[in-house]
């Protein structure tokens, strides 16, 4: 079971339109309680290399092995073992909160 925090290995083909797409890394964003229920499901963040100075692309800093940039505005729900998830490490704290922070800030209810 993955928890929340981790940086996996997840393969993302297929995809569609500006989705990422290929073998890559990508961050568990889903609780814990979520990831143990489902067993197989989990919310994740792809990681890419690419810088596209966009605010809701958080920067890996050396606190990882992992480089690149955590993309929030692609977070969605994958079958993790269909896409043949491996562990790699986890992600400082901080890093998590700011990403669920800003995830949160999308779903929020505009006044």
């Amino acid at each position: 079971m993955v928890k929340q925090g981790d940086i996996i290995w997840v393969t993302l083909d297929p995809q569609a339109g500006h989705e990422q797409t290929g073998r890559r890394p990508a961050l568990v964003i889903s609780n814990d309680s979520v990831n143990r229920i489902s067993k197989k499901i989990a919310m994740v963040c792809p990681i890419t290399n690419t810088n596209k100075n966009i605010p809701s692309h958080i920067e890996l800093d050396d606190q990882t092995q992992t480089t690149g940039f955590i993309l929030c505005d692609q977070a969605k729900f994958i079958d993790i073992q269909a896409r043949n998830f491996e562990f790699i490490e986890k992600v400082p704290k901080e890093i998590l909160l700011e990403v669920v922070d800003i995830i949160s800030g999308f779903i929020e209810i505009a006044d």
